[in-house]
């Protein structure tokens, strides 16, 4: 299952990262453990976040990842679900 980045937020008030994306070949269950598809590097989900009503119109996820992660956090990367 791979997660597509398609918006990010820096929300200072935040504790991390608001990252918007496409979940593809699959469905997420609680909190992922991802891995970066480019550098095979993890990525440190802090949360899932709330559905907006865009979110439920267009199936998007948010999540809410570690700030120390911002090297892997960009529009158009993708992050692979582990298992």
């Amino acid at each position: 299952m791979r997660f597509h980045i398609t918006e990010v937020f820096d929300i200072p008030a935040r504790d991390g990262l608001i990252v918007v994306g496409s979940i593809r070949d699959g469905e997420l269950v609680g909190v992922p453990r991802l891995r970066d598809d480019t550098s095979g590097e993890l990525v440190h989900v802090l949360g899932v976040d709330h559905l907006t009503p865009r979110t439920r119109r267009t199936g998007e996820t948010i999540l809410v990842v570690d700030r120390a992660d911002a090297a892997y956090v960009e529009v158009g990367r993708s992050w692979t679900v582990e298992e």
